[in-house]
């Protein structure tokens, strides 16, 4: 009864499809074609007496043959899709609703409806295609895309994420609030771009990654929808190497005007002050007045550190000699004595060198220390304090020695700002005084690292090479360097 009834409705419908885009066909159990519409002319190519008694199989893909071949030994309606070959030759993707008319539980014959829908998975495939590409293109992207929520949680992040904010997977980003990776101070500044609607702009924050540095990055928020849901996709660049090569540039800039400056100062005091220099010799020479000598010793002085500006304008031709480190420290130290006594301030030395040697200019190097140990002295509090001076040996033909006070310490944020010419924590400072030990010790193959903390004091490291000074050196006798430890390399 139910086989009738669904055969007169086929057969209802049977003139409507004449005129339609949609094929009818009733096909034998092997494929072979009973019944075709009109509309195969159009869609197929072929007219109706071409196609009766041929096989539906043999004008179908090969890829899906088998699936048609399966659907036709079916006794269930099924809805499949395969390429069918036109008249052509070329394919087009057909909608086919198989319909089995069965004789007890098997088929006897199967009617089918069929349409083309080629554009359909066309577009779907492009589209596909397209999802694919877009995906490969932000997962390989350099800069970070993510999606958060209205209220800056991560829904998603590509793999230039995880190298930002420094994870091992993105599973330790996603559900997580962006504020979880923001310094205080730029809350403030991404809660405004959150509030903001319909709005593209760039901004500019700090980001604290996982392992708590701090990148200097470039953020972008644009208004979107996920799974029907209103997001915001994130754009994050990373600027802290062009923040960095910014300020090394406009540190660059600031040296070439203070040597340029440097160089003019430097000449301008050498012309009175050798004048000066000159008459006081005249005068020595006449009268033996031991406080002439005195003058004509300080006035050398000055014209070391006269040169020394020098230093700031261009590269000085080096005179190193053989220096025993520990004894330019204690002559360092000692003019610090009666200072020291005046503010309350003890000098601790301790030296463990079994060679002392370094190659170096000695006026250059003391310079250094005298300007280090000031500084010292003068960060102590009113009540003084205690500076130690160590050195040691380390492996690997190196020499550490450090200066380290009890004072007030400097705020960890501007440590990396020292040595900047005009940049001082002193009110009267200009940092050319660190910048010139910065210089020396650099001329020297050496390397200053200042480590300091609020109210507990601060420590000034310099690394230089030792030297190998044999028996047979001209200049002095010492100890032979000894043999690397890397168990007393002080990294």
């Amino acid at each position: 009864m139910y086989k009738d009834s669904l055969f007169h409705e086929l057969e209802m419908y049977r003139s409507f499809i004449q005129f339609s885009d949609i094929l009818f066909s009733r096909h034998a159990l092997d494929g072979s074609f009973t019944y075709v519409s009109p509309t195969s002319v159009s869609l197929l190519g072929y007219e109706q007496d071409e196609l009766f008694n041929t096989p539906l199989f043999e004008l179908i893909h090969p890829a899906d043959k088998h699936q048609v071949e399966d659907s036709f030994s079916s006794n269930i309606h099924q809805k499949i899709y395969y390429r069918f070959r036109k008249k052509e030759g070329d394919y087009i993707w057909l909608e086919t609703a198989i319909i089995p008319f069965l004789d007890g539980e098997k088929p006897k014959q199967i009617s089918c409806i069929s349409r083309d829908v080629t554009f359909q998975i066309a577009t779907k495939e492009q589209l596909e295609e397209n999802k694919e590409i877009y995906r490969l293109l932000v997962e390989n992207f350099q800069d970070t895309v993510g999606i958060i929520t209205k209220r800056g949680h991560f829904i998603y992040i590509n793999e230039a994420g995880k190298k930002l904010f420094g994870v091992t997977g993105k599973e330790e980003l996603i559900g997580k609030s962006v504020f979880d990776f923001l310094p205080m101070e730029s809350h403030a500044i991404f809660q405004k771009q959150l509030l903001k609607t319909g709005l593209n702009e760039t901004f500019e924050m700090k980001i604290s990654r996982h392992d708590e540095q701090l990148k200097h990055v470039q953020v972008k928020l644009i208004p979107t929808k996920y799974k029907e849901r209103s997001t915001y996709q994130i754009l994050i660049r990373d600027m802290t190497e062009q923040k960095k090569a910014e300020e090394l540039m406009h540190r660059t800039e600031k040296l070439s005007v203070v040597g340029q400056l440097a160089a003019g100062i430097a000449h301008e005091i050498r012309n009175p002050l050798t004048v000066i220099k000159g008459f006081t010799q005249l005068l020595s020479q006449e009268e033996d007045n031991d406080y002439l000598n005195v003058v004509l010793d300080e006035l050398e002085r000055i014209e070391d550190i006269v040169s020394d500006l020098l230093i700031l304008a261009k590269p000085q031709p080096s005179r190193l000699e053989n220096l025993d480190i520990s004894q330019l420290l204690s002559s360092t130290i000692d003019l610090f004595k009666s200072e020291a006594i005046l503010h309350n301030v003890e000098i601790i030395p301790n030296f463990e060198l079994s060679n002392p040697w370094i190659k170096g200019e000695p006026n250059k190097l003391k310079q250094v220390y005298i300007n280090i140990i000031k500084n010292a002295i003068e960060a102590m509090p009113k009540a003084g304090g205690k500076i130690y001076i160590t050195a040691q040996n380390l492996s690997y033909r190196k020499i550490l020695t450090r200066v380290q006070d009890t004072g007030v310490g400097i705020p960890k944020e501007r440590i990396p700002n020292l040595g900047e010419p005009f940049y001082s924590t002193k009110e009267k400072g200009t940092g050319l005084g660190l910048m010139i030990c910065n210089r020396i010790i650099k001329n020297h193959g050496g390397t200053i690292k200042i480590d300091s903390e609020l109210n507990k004091g601060t420590t000034i490291s310099i690394i230089m090479p030792a030297a190998d000074i044999t028996e047979n050196d001209e200049l002095g006798q010492g100890p032979p360097l000894p043999k690397p430890d890397t168990d007393n390399d002080h990294k």
